[in-house]
């Protein structure tokens, strides 16, 4: 079947249950959603068409209405998870349909019971839309979800701490008006004190979720200049770098990029990087890692680089270890793992940046245009 009968089925399915809520008319939306969600459905939202519009506008109100079943709302919610599997279409569920105020609607129905499976998925979506997106604090319901997630943060419950801590960090990165919402609360210091007891987390997810969190609330604090002052920086330093190197999977990657960029953009901690011993053996081994043919993972390396290369401390190291010939020893070792202040850089890990720009794999544009301007701010 076509996507197109498949949507006007869909659409009327909507319509039905909209009217009468039998069983029968919720067993046929649900058959709609899976026949459509088993379709390629790769820029629908994008289009701007009438069709994909109605009933993406219809499913937002079936899923935020109270009286539709869990069941219900859990098959809408992974159509529309699933709708929005690339930047531009979350960016469009987010801004367009007000997904977000939906999910945070559903989460505060059912925060009595914060371990059950819709709470947890609707965490995991918004997690995903929420990333790199800007969620104004007067959002419906988004007063509401704060409160869920700090008081969940600072359960036992393993399950949801790290979902919880990974959308507070979304909301709370480069968003003035959350973040002062967050201040104001009764129990921040109790969160504070939370967060910083994560900080010995054996997974490195929740680790960067909270040194994000704790960056985006308190690095001009007291709290923070304690946090991120001389004597522990250096060690955040090595812990972000060994993340972005050895982190498992690309998420916690973009995190603790994110966290490093930001932080960089305190004029104190960009002069302790300047000074940070092993700059250039972590830059190598981040070097590395445009290696791979991923395209996620190169974009989130390339913009680390390039932010690296906005510091002018920074941009003269990140040169030497890009362009600097190998030494004679270095290339006699071949593959070798190195040792000393090189961290076993290899000859070819500047070739690997020229490698994006001679050889692109398809879907990586952004790190073709990335690679160039790196160059070209790295050559000027």
């Amino acid at each position: 079947m076509d996507i197109t009968t498949c949507l006007k089925s869909l659409l009327l399915a909507i319509q039905q249950y909209r009217d009468s809520r039998t069983a029968q008319h919720a067993a046929q939306l649900h058959k709609q959603l899976e026949e459509v969600s088993g379709l390629k459905c790769d820029n629908l939202l994008s289009s701007g068409q009438f069709l994909p519009t109605e009933c993406v506008s219809g499913l937002v109100e079936l899923a935020g209405n109270p009286n539709t079943s869990p069941a219900l709302t859990s098959s809408i919610i992974s159509l529309l998870a699933q709708l929005g599997s690339d930047d531009a279409s979350r960016e469009i569920l987010h801004s367009s349909y007000n997904l977000t105020s939906t999910l945070a609607a559903v989460i505060h129905c059912h925060s009595s019971t914060p371990g059950e499976p819709l709470v947890l998925q609707c965490l995991q979506v918004l997690q995903k839309l929420t990333y790199n997106t800007r969620t104004f604090q007067f959002t419906n319901y988004i007063h509401e979800l704060i409160s869920f997630l700090l008081t969940n943060i600072q359960s036992q419950n393993e399950d949801i701490i790290m979902p919880c801590l990974g959308v507070v960090a979304n909301l709370c990165r480069d968003n003035p008006s959350v973040q002062c919402h967050i201040k104001s609360m009764d129990n921040v210091r109790q969160f504070y004190r939370t967060l910083i007891n994560f900080l010995a987390h054996n997974s490195l997810t929740v680790v960067i979720f909270t040194l994000s969190i704790l960056a985006s609330l308190t690095l001009n604090e007291k709290v923070g200049e304690k946090l991120f002052d001389a004597k522990n920086i250096h060690q955040t330093f090595q812990l972000v770098f060994n993340i972005i190197v050895n982190g498992d999977g690309t998420l916690t990657r973009k995190y603790s990029v994110d966290l490093l960029v930001d932080l960089l953009k305190n004029s104190k901690i960009a002069d302790y990087l300047t000074r940070y011993q092993h700059f250039s053996a972590c830059l190598s081994q981040v070097l590395g890692l445009l290696r791979s043919k991923d395209p996620d993972s190169a974009a989130t390396v390339l913009e680390l680089l390039l932010a690296l290369c906005r510091i002018g401390g920074l941009r003269s190291q990140l040169c030497d270890v890009v362009f600097r010939p190998a030494g004679p020893k270095l290339r006699a070792a071949g593959h070798r793992q190195g040792s000393g202040a090189d961290g076993g850089r290899k000859p070819e890990c500047g070739l690997a940046l020229v490698q994006w720009l001679s050889s692109p794999v398809e879907g990586a544009e952004k790190c073709l245009l990335q690679t160039l301007q790196l160059l070209n701010e790295l050559l000027e």
